[in-house]
């Protein structure tokens, strides 16, 4: 085959594969790892994040923390957080969206990091939408250190 482009091809592979591996990188970095499911809870007090009904309709909010099932998350090897009460279903959000759950194959992938953020992979932090009333809903924001972006995992 003749090639009548006069641009490397070796230098084009190189850019390719690193691209790729850079990526790659930057999307594997600073997934969690937990020994069994935890406990979300938020810094502003006594409110964990919530899986109340395991569904798009009924999405996450923040509730007095207990311990139930649906205040737990397993975090996955691929940063999915996986609601314990409804096996499958998994924290989801976009871009200044509110958090919803939906299937765990299409979820967002998240970081919980050492500073007590809960990062979206190529979006926002975790965020409480308002107070710690009971029901307050959850979405993703520009993450600017708030109160409202800090968290804790609780076993």
């Amino acid at each position: 085959m003749r090639h009548n482009d006069s641009r490397p091809v070796g230098g084009l592979r190189a850019i390719v594969v690193s691209s790729t591996v850079l990526g790659a990188a930057v999307l594997g970095a600073g997934n969690a790892n937990a020994d069994g499911p935890v406990q979300l809870r938020s810094r502003l007090g006594d409110a964990c994040v919530d899986a109340a009904g395991g569904n798009w309709l009924n999405p996450p909010v923040i509730n007095p923390c207990n311990g139930s099932d649906a205040q737990r998350w397993n975090v996955n090897a691929d940063g999915r957080l996986e609601s314990v009460a409804f096996p499958g279903q998994c924290l989801n959000g976009g871009d200044t969206a509110r958090v919803g759950i939906a299937a765990c194959w299409g979820s967002r992938r998240w970081n919980i990091q050492p500073d007590g953020r809960i990062t979206a992979v190529l979006s926002g932090c975790l965020t409480v939408l308002g107070g710690t009333n009971p029901g307050t809903w959850l979405g993703t924001r520009f993450c600017n250190g708030s109160p409202e972006q800090g968290w804790d995992s609780v076993p």
